[in-house]
């Protein structure tokens, strides 16, 4: 079923809601972000792990699958606010924190994570048939630098280009499975009563005839994520809820012509 509202259409939108908490977004944006650097720099100071160790790793995946997802989550939350009219303020970063949300939404992002895991590992395949398992399995798990992967590469043009190859291929795949788990974050915040497993068939059935239109919303936010990097990043901090709050539009337009879904008791 193609959407009645063009992407032109869901960039207004979000220009729209975010007319008067632009300044509010960009601070929550901010603060999503220096919560994470200060929280990784302190336990990195207390912990000292050397930065390629195998303990630094795991410190990172817990970090990142335990704690960091949750905020990521309620900016996407504000975003949903911001979309429907209401008010925002930095507090919300934690309401995925709040007890009948966080073990869902954990499991959705285990479930994400697991996919985009697979997705890698279908990636560096050809890395897996010219060097062998060592090299494959250290790429994956970042036991092996991107310095030692080159030059142990060398010249070899021909792997170069099945990783590109492969590579581009899973951007959209990866861009795919992305906007997929943002909506069933969505569904899930909408429908708490929905179990994980069909809020992300519902989120699916969102996306389902419609990723041409999200991949080019999604492109055309490009230029405005080059832009807002060149001042040091700074311009980020209003680009990132102007993206959020666009693809939640997107999302609110195919729940209301796809209907909600349907709760059975």
């Amino acid at each position: 079923m193609k959407s009645q509202i063009t992407n032109a259409m869901h960039r207004e939108q979000a220009r729209t809601s975010l007319k008067n908490q632009w300044g509010t977004m960009a601070w929550i944006t901010f603060l999503a972000v220096f919560i994470r650097i200060m929280i990784s720099s302190v336990i990195g100071s207390v912990a000292n792990l050397p930065k390629e160790s195998a303990s630094n790793n795991v410190m990172s995946f817990l970090l990142n699958n335990f704690l960091f997802f949750a905020i990521t989550y309620g900016t996407y939350y504000c975003a949903l606010q911001v979309l429907r009219g209401k008010r925002v303020q930095a507090g919300m970063l934690t309401t995925i924190f709040q007890g009948k949300f966080y073990l869902p939404m954990l499991l959705i992002n285990f479930i994400q994570y697991i996919v985009e895991l697979v997705l890698n590992l279908i990636v560096l395949l050809p890395v897996l048939l010219s060097y062998g398992v060592t090299m494959y399995f250290g790429l994956m798990f970042n036991t092996v630098s991107v310095d030692r992967f080159q030059s142990e590469m060398g010249g070899d043009i021909f792997l170069a280009l099945l990783l590109l190859l492969f590579g581009f291929l899973m951007i959209l795949v990866g861009v795919f499975v992305s906007g997929v788990f943002q909506f069933a974050v969505w569904v899930k915040l909408d429908d708490p009563e929905l179990s994980v497993g069909d809020a992300l068939k519902y989120a699916l059935f969102l996306m389902k005839g419609r990723f041409g239109q999200y991949l080019l919303l999604q492109i055309s936010f490009i230029g405005w994520f080059i832009i807002g990097a060149l001042v040091f990043g700074i311009g980020l901090l209003w680009v990132v809820p102007y993206h959020d709050v666009a693809v939640a539009s997107f999302y609110d337009t195919a729940r209301e012509e796809k209907g909600a879904p349907i709760v059975v008791a």
